[in-house]
């Protein structure tokens, strides 16, 4: 957000450590990644990333402009014993930067406000780090918010986060009673996390759409789409039609 509200200081873990939060830390050194993609695929997770945020939009409430403060949950706690959790939340707790630009605007506020939220061994693993750093043995992540994601991710995320986005993606499926838009979500959110090509996604989003999208779009005259992006318009326009006539016969009866 680009006001500067009033905003109320995060709160606290009360099962945490008090020497973890607002700690200083002495090592200044930073450290950087670069990855290389090829076009094609930096074409697809842009494509990825859009409608991704087109389904958020359409599904969350906008903000209330109204208000000169927007409130964030806090975040759960991560004891580190469940990987699959992780990515939540590292999400919930970025939710909660952004809701607060004022108060995290430095790498080192965020690390240790993330930090009051472990518990268990990943907050261990982490005190063990606060007293190397005690006894001169610097700690890069103590001020480097990507290596810190880094560390937490090594030791207490998924061991193999492709392979498993892959299975996921894999066994997905529209279950009986949900909607189009839930499948469409865990898609782009599994598909993201791939490299997989543009025709190869295009095929295993089709393949789990149930008969009633399916038909129509093996059965038109110019053939199936072989984009993803085209595949995924096409799939929104036949299910916006067959709820919109489920719903005027319900209404009609």
């Amino acid at each position: 957000m680009d006001n500067d509200p009033n905003w109320e200081d995060a709160p606290a873990n009360p099962s945490t450590n008090n020497n973890i939060a607002n700690r200083p830390t002495s090592s200044t050194r930073s450290w950087s990644k670069s990855c290389q993609s090829n076009n094609t695929n930096e074409q697809l997770a842009e494509v990825l990333g859009r409608l991704g945020n087109t389904l958020n939009s359409n599904q969350t409430p906008g903000p209330n402009t109204n208000s000169r403060e927007t409130k964030a949950h806090i975040p759960d706690t991560f004891s580190g014993t469940e990987p699959d959790k992780l990515n939540n939340f590292l999400f919930q707790c970025q939710l909660y930067f952004h809701t607060n630009p004022v108060q995290f605007d430095t790498n080192i506020v965020k690390i240790n406000f993330t930090m009051t939220y472990l518990t268990g061994v990943a907050q261990d693993w982490f005190e063990i780090g606060l007293n190397q750093e005690d006894q001169g043995i610097l700690q890069d992540w103590l001020s480097d918010w990507n290596l810190f994601v880094d560390k937490l991710r090594r030791h207490f995320g998924l061991l193999d986060p492709i392979g498993e986005a892959a299975n996921m993606l894999d066994n997905l499926c529209i279950k009986p009673g949900n909607k189009i838009s839930t499948y469409n979500v865990d898609f782009i959110h599994y598909a993201s996390q791939l490299g997989w090509g543009n025709s190869v996604l295009c095929h295993c989003y089709y393949q789990e759409l149930p008969n009633w999208i399916q038909d129509p779009i093996s059965t038109q005259e110019q053939g199936k789409p072989t984009s993803f992006q085209d595949m995924y318009a096409l799939v929104m326009t036949i299910n916006h039609c067959y709820w919109e006539r489920d719903h005027k016969y319900h209404h009609a009866r």
